[in-house]
């Protein structure tokens, strides 16, 4: 039997790593019929240059729902229970996307990007009520905020469902690392033994092989090559190479994030990123869901999307991101030595974890942060102040919608630290790293004498090359 040679095998692993949610979603089965009670056309576009399958129910003269679907050759019927439900009272309006369901398919650039072309394309021809309704499941909830971002005009507001691609790529491989270890190649001998902790280093060695997937992407015999000219996986590897920050900070229509508390390909954490992130937001979560509450939870999610959309207000708090910050005069402390599963609450003048595993804080406001040796996960928090901060020492620490702010905001020693959707911010340096640190962004803003502006990325922070 020939074996790869090693160049090819790392192209093989990054891309089994990137494009595993694609194949986790895609269905193999012929494609469906269209969408029952609906009227049908067949429209030719011009962005993929084929032929789509548009299906509209209800009154034409009535409020225009857009409904996007995911990956997946179901296509547009992944919307028959909501789509039923939503024409007494609205044109709903759904489509398979190219290279799904009904639709063309072909080696094509299917890019979160040229999807959003298309919709517009589509919106302007099909003449849409404007401005329009806009839900989007999984890979279309992406196309969807996109899609808000740049015709803010257009969009009435926004439905966001278990929405895939918001996280750094690496975020994800580590997610899918976990819940699918047959969707590794074999990396290291005691690999199976330590996913449930892998270390980013790993990851960063897999970041670096080439060609670069961009590279991949853009080119239709790379496409062929490595990904077999497949809708859903050049979808799920476009989809994982997009950066959405500009995006979330465009979007102005009240927003609804619903997600199923069981994801398993979608984590959580992308609807708390989002509904922190987003100017007008709301997060919802179903927890007898799995990726797909359209199916899972079919009566809640269809009246709750219906209710939202007959009177689109949010019941929502100012996030940790858009309060103003005002810290503690708490003097309480506390601290955790070789424990686990603890949960930490509430305002504290100072926090020491040493040892400890599976260590949350939740809405916690904090003067100092000391973590070391430790796996710890930080949501919704505010940590620091004028002579406070973190500072992780040998650990790993997943920090989500929260800020951290100080002098120096983040002393990383020898750490890995997975920050999404938060705020850093030094009045001398966002971050140090007294022994070299990894730091892996997901739509964050740094602020600080060396760097101003958003990161979504893998940084090697080292000595006296401070961030």
């Amino acid at each position: 039997m020939n074996r790869l040679p090693r160049c090819a095998q790392s192209h093989v692993v990054r891309v089994a790593l990137l494009c595993s949610l694609a194949i986790a979603l895609a269905a193999h089965a012929a494609p469906p019929p269209p969408v029952v009670g609906t009227s049908e056309t067949v429209v030719k576009e011009p962005i993929f240059h084929g032929q789509v399958h548009v299906y509209a129910a209800g009154r034409q003269d009535a409020p225009t729902v857009v409904l996007v679907h995911g990956i997946g050759d179901k296509g547009a019927r992944d919307w028959e229970g909501l789509t039923a439900a939503l024409a007494q009272d609205f044109h709903v309006v759904s489509f398979d996307l190219p290279g799904f369901g009904r639709s063309s398919k072909g080696n094509q650039s299917y890019t979160p990007e040229n999807y959003v072309a298309f919709l517009r394309h589509l919106a302007v021809e099909q003449a849409w009520t404007q401005p329009f309704f806009l839900v989007g499941h999984s890979m279309g909830g992406a196309i969807a905020l996109r899609y808000a971002a740049r015709y803010p005009r257009d969009v009435t507001a926004l439905v966001l469902v278990d929405v895939t691609g918001i996280l750094h790529r690496l975020a994800y491989s580590r997610f899918l690392a976990h819940l699918g270890i047959d969707f590794l190649p074999s990396l290291y001998r005691a690999q199976n033994d330590h996913l449930s902790n892998l270390a980013g280093s790993i990851f960063s060695l897999v970041e670096r092989a080439r060609p670069a997937p961009e590279v991949i992407l853009a080119s239709a015999t790379l496409r062929q090559s490595f990904l077999s000219g497949e809708p859903s996986r050049i979808s799920g590897l476009a989809l994982a190479l997009e950066n959405f920050s500009d995006d979330i900070a465009r979007v102005q229509a009240p927003t609804l994030v619903l997600w199923g508390g069981r994801d398993e390909l979608a984590p959580l954490r992308n609807g708390r990123v989002l509904s922190a992130n987003l100017p007008q937001a709301q997060l919802e979560v179903f927890e007898a869901s799995g990726h797909t509450p359209m199916d899972d939870v079919p009566e809640i999610f269809t009246r709750r999307v219906t209710a939202f959309l007959h009177g689109p207000v949010l019941d929502r708090r100012n996030t940790i991101l858009q309060r103003e910050l005002v810290w503690p005069a708490s003097t309480r402390a506390a601290s955790c030595n070789r424990r686990r599963d603890m949960i930490f609450e509430g305002d504290y003048d100072r926090i020491v974890i040493d040892r400890c595993r599976n260590i949350q804080l939740r809405n916690v406001r904090v003067r100092e942060l000391r973590i070391t040796n430790a796996a710890v996960s930080v949501e919704d928090s505010w940590i620091g102040g004028a002579n406070g901060g973190l500072i992780v020492d040998d650990a790993r620490v997943s920090i989500t919608s929260s800020v951290i702010e100080g002098r120096t905001a983040i002393t990383a020693i020898a750490a890995h630290l997975d920050i999404a959707g938060s705020r850093i911010v030094g009045s001398e340096s966002a971050l140090v790293a007294p022994r070299q640190s990894e730091i892996l962004f997901s739509v964050s803003r740094v602020q600080s004498p060396h760097f101003r502006g958003s990161l979504h990325e893998l940084r090697i922070v080292a000595p006296g090359n401070p961030l």
